[in-house]
């Protein structure tokens, strides 16, 4: 694929285009507003298929050499619960699952970067191949699944169009990020084999796509059976100030990790008291880039190097291009998605 043809790829035709969703759905709250709000876009999506992705606290935290906690999750776990979620919310939809929702892998992908076969992969690789019009994968969990397809149909790469998000912005220096961090391996795949890709960093591009408590109750609940399942799990997130307060230290610390200069002994000496609450719902930006690319600021970069450790080596404008988004509007794809779904 050349220059060219990857710039063309890279920029989103108007019209209905073929999409399938690549979903830790049970994970968090913010995958159930993504794949909602896709499937209930008929007009711009063809949605074929959602796949399952493994999740596991545990593994992200040790990848970052970070104290594991008493999460108790293995993948192959976080995988079945997403599976499960996913066919929940298409019957909340009165939408018939079979033959659209796929299991994915158990486990990440290993050292030798073998891929990890799973019915999500070989259906990915399927629909893929099967056309010569482009199919759109949105990938709002650890990349496992879309990177075993590429490394088991190399083919593949010039048939997709990736929407991936995960990591932090290239000036951070890093990707600690849930996503990035749970599968730094199927990240390099994705940063290295060539695919077409559209990244959504998380700080400071995503982290804006904020919905509150008071939003939900007002726009979605009780307007239609996906809306209030949709306010319920979000107002199941607002659970006291002292979740409120490790929520905005995590993102200090981590997240933000090497964007300030000042250290915890002195954040100590002040104190927070009250919280205006609101939900990041990250994954959202996914669906919003491929609905309205408007919606979304985005450039051309040279791919990142991303390294074992999950830190991002310096700029190699030798690279293949992809297409990093680095601003969402905010009010009008929460515009877009309530008018979506606040009815039957």
């Amino acid at each position: 694929m050349n220059g060219t043809e990857r710039r063309a790829r890279l920029t989103v035709p108007p019209g209905q285009i073929r999409l399938v969703i690549d979903s830790d759905a049970k994970n968090e709250i913010d995958d159930q507003y993504a794949i909602a709000w896709a499937l209930r876009s008929p007009e711009r999506f063809r949605v074929e298929a959602v796949y399952a992705v493994p999740f596991s606290h545990n593994v992200f935290r040790r990848n970052l050499g970070l104290p594991e906690g008493d999460y108790r999750e293995d993948p192959a776990v976080g995988m079945a619960r997403s599976h499960e979620e996913i066919r929940k919310l298409y019957g909340l939809l009165g939408i018939d699952p079979e033959g659209h929702v796929f299991r994915g892998a158990e486990s990440y992908l290993p050292a030798d970067l073998s891929p990890v076969d799973s019915d999500a992969v070989r259906d990915l690789i399927r629909r893929g191949m099967s056309s010569e019009e482009p199919l759109y994968v949105a990938a709002i969990g650890a990349a496992t699944n879309v990177a075993s397809a590429l490394l088991a149909e190399p083919r593949l790469k010039d048939r997709i169009v990736v929407v991936w998000l995960g990591g932090q912005p290239p000036h951070f220096g890093h990707g600690y990020e849930f996503n990035m961090g749970q599968d730094i391996r199927a990240a390099q795949v994705l940063f290295n084999s060539g695919v077409p890709l559209v990244w959504v960093p998380c700080m400071g591009v995503a982290s804006g796509l904020t919905f509150s408590d008071d939003e939900a109750r007002c726009k979605l609940n009780g307007k239609s059976r996906i809306g209030t399942y949709l306010t319920d799990i979000i107002l199941g997130q607002f659970t006291g100030m002292e979740k409120a307060l490790s929520r905005a230290k995590t993102h200090r610390t981590l997240q933000l990790s090497g964007q300030e200069d000042a250290d915890e002994e002195y954040f100590a000496q002040f104190t927070s008291s009250h919280v205006a609450w609101s939900r990041t719902v990250w994954d959202i930006a996914t669906v919003a880039w491929l609905k309205n690319p408007g919606w979304c600021a985005s450039k051309l970069i040279p791919s990142v190097v991303l390294r074992d450790d999950c830190t991002y080596g310096p700029e190699d404008r030798r690279r293949h291009c992809i297409r990093a988004v680095r601003y969402c509007q905010r009010d009008l794809i929460f515009g877009d998605l309530v008018a979506c779904l606040d009815h039957d």
